[in-house]
């Protein structure tokens, strides 16, 4: 069913959903559709009673033309140009998700009526979204002043001959890819972190670790909300479990701090979400446009800054940074489940005589936590002339999601090699998982079995971690995180 878009109000992370993971169609309500045409209208006749006044790109050029005043021959011209380019980016497309989400972002100054964009333009782009071929868009090479190049890429089509008055600054001004970007960095995270969650509670149980690091009875002495949800989370998740031969001492630290490291994660996960929900119903245009009855009386024009978005490539930082910081912890149990003297379980999980087990992959999982580490370096404002006096500042939104994506790459495999870590010991000590968690471990069994013999392990650790990556995407036939 399509996703009515009739003000701000529509702009959810639950309909960017619909819109970007589950490829819903998009309509402009008829609130939307009226407002449109009226701003519109209303623009037209500013500056045609107000011709001497710079609106940036409309009556005055792009760039270090700004200062130039167009006769109304040079704005018909400027309008209806072509476009300078349709795309630079290089590397790895983004998935189809992620450019319907951004697509979708360009909506919001249009519906909001600030953008003062003709309807046939908004409705084109809406239009794009109804289940067409989409722009490719690479996600290196992309960062730019504002979004400049980004927007380019995906909507160079509407820019031409058949553009109206003030259509192409509306299309490629403003700030469409940082709600979309950050949207869909919402939601995967409220997932890696139900997943990331799952696998820390797995380990405990598997560990034989004591359970006092997650009492109940700590929340109040913590007073710390997001780290009692994390009490709450792995309460739940080792519901039913049991406690005959269960470490009685102190546990290592690795799983002594999962409380705040987990609080953490949630804490950073929700100004994420916050963070995504604000700039989704955000007005961000340049210049925006304030109709008769805000501005009276013929209305008027702002040039502003709103295309750059320090809060969506700093929530981008944050987030990263909290996978990459999750990283050695996952990989200090790695070890840590293999030391006889850790566990009471045979020393590196061997079964019986057997030689065989995960007891390798600790290796593996040191290394992997390096090279989440290494993506954690935040994506700050470049080093940058710019190209003319204008635009002389870039955005690193780009490079902040492309980051935040290694991160979570890393992370998912770590992840996995601990999983199948917990698995073994499981086998090793001959005991299932607590309730809550067998159905999670059934399904990872199926796809990293108990280690018997020599195989391949580093590939059934990358089957693993694509299952859990596409469950944070809500994928068919995954790893169950519910």
């Amino acid at each position: 069913m399509p996703v009515t878009l009739d003000s701000l109000a529509d702009f959810t992370l639950a309909n960017l959903k619909r819109v970007a993971w589950e490829c819903q169609a998009v309509r402009l309500g008829p609130q939307a559709r009226a407002l449109i045409k009226e701003r519109r209208a209303a623009f037209l006749a500013f500056i045609e009673a107000a011709p001497d006044q710079p609106v940036y790109g409309v009556t005055s050029g792009f760039g270090d033309r700004a200062s130039v005043m167009l006769t109304p021959e040079e704005r018909e011209r400027q309008a209806t140009m072509r476009p300078l380019l349709t795309a630079a980016g290089v590397g790895p497309e983004l998935p189809e998700r992620v450019v319907r989400a951004m697509i979708l972002g360009r909506l919001i100054n249009f519906v909001s009526g600030y953008a003062a964009v003709s309807l046939e333009t908004a409705e084109g782009v809406a239009a794009m979204l109804e289940g067409g071929p989409l722009p490719k868009v690479r996600v290196a090479g992309q960062d730019s002043p504002g979004e400049l190049l980004q927007l380019f890429n995906l909507f160079h089509a509407f820019m031409g001959p058949m553009s109206q008055v003030r259509d192409q600054n509306a299309l490629r001004n403003g700030a469409a890819c940082a709600p979309g970007l950050l949207g869909d960095m919402a939601l995967r995270s409220d997932r890696r972190a139900q997943l990331a969650t799952r696998v820390f509670a797995l380990s405990i149980d598997a560990a034989n670790m004591g359970l006092d690091p997650y009492d109940p009875a700590l929340k109040p002495l913590l007073g710390d909300p997001h780290e009692s949800d994390a009490i709450d989370r792995l309460q739940a998740l080792l519901a039913g479990v049991g406690t005959e031969g269960r470490r009685d001492y102190q546990a290592p630290i690795s799983w002594r701090i999962l409380t705040r490291m987990l609080g953490q994660m949630l804490r950073v996960v929700g100004e994420v979400e916050t963070a995504a929900a604000e700039l989704l119903v955000t007005v961000n245009d340049n210049p925006v446009f304030l109709g008769p009855e805000e501005a009276p009386p013929i209305g008027r024009c702002i040039t502003t800054g709103g295309f750059h978005v320090p809060r969506a490539y700093h929530a981008m930082n944050w987030m990263t940074q909290v996978w990459a910081d999750l990283a050695p912890v996952a990989a200090r149990q790695v070890d840590q489940l293999h030391r006889h003297s850790v566990t009471g379980l045979p020393h590196r999980l061997w079964i019986g005589e057997k030689r065989y087990s995960t007891a390798f992959l600790g290796m593996t999982a040191n290394d992997l936590a390096a090279r989440a580490q290494a993506a954690a370096q935040p994506a700050l404002i470049p080093l940058y002339g710019g190209n003319d006096g204008q635009t002389d500042t870039a955005m690193p939104l780009f490079r902040a999601y492309e980051r935040e994506g290694e991160a979570a790459h890393w992370l998912d495999l770590i992840l996995a090699v601990l999983a199948a870590s917990a698995s073994q010991a499981l086998a090793v000590a001959g005991r299932d998982a607590a309730p809550p968690l067998r159905a999670f471990l059934a399904d990872l069994r199926t796809r990293f079995p108990v280690v018997e013999g020599a195989r391949d392990l580093g590939a059934d650790v990358e089957g693993l971690a694509a299952a859990f990556s596409a469950a944070v995407t809500e994928q068919p036939d995954v790893v169950p995180l519910d």
